[in-house]
């Protein structure tokens, strides 16, 4: 069964569809719907197949908790007794830089 969704798509991104769809469907009709259900469906496979993102606390090479967040891992050290401060923290995957704008205080 199909169902119908509306969504907002950059221009150039439209063109591009199109101009993809154009060849592979060569003209025919849904050619752009076929385009766009292959394209999601891959990207979901990626998504629903990537392995969880996991942090770890590590001493001396070694691990010695981990957890899929910063938060549960600081749950788990502090269930543990033990200072994060004393391990280093890795991530499974790199981690998006936390940018910051606009006044953080009165100035001078």
């Amino acid at each position: 069964m199909l169902v119908n969704v509306t969504f907002s798509l950059p221009e150039d991104t439209v063109k591009r569809l199109r101009r993809a769809a154009a060849v592979v469907g060569k003209g025919r009709k849904g050619a752009i719907s076929e385009l766009v259900d292959a394209a999601i469906n891959e990207h979901l496979s990626d998504i629903e197949t990537a392995p969880p993102h996991q942090f770890r606390a590590t001493k001396d090479g070694k691990v010695m908790a981990s957890a899929t967040t910063l938060r549960e891992l600081a749950d788990e050290l502090k269930r543990r007794k033990l200072d994060p401060r004393d391990f280093v923290i890795e991530s499974s995957a790199p981690l998006e830089p936390l940018v910051r704008t606009g006044l953080r205080g009165p100035a001078g």
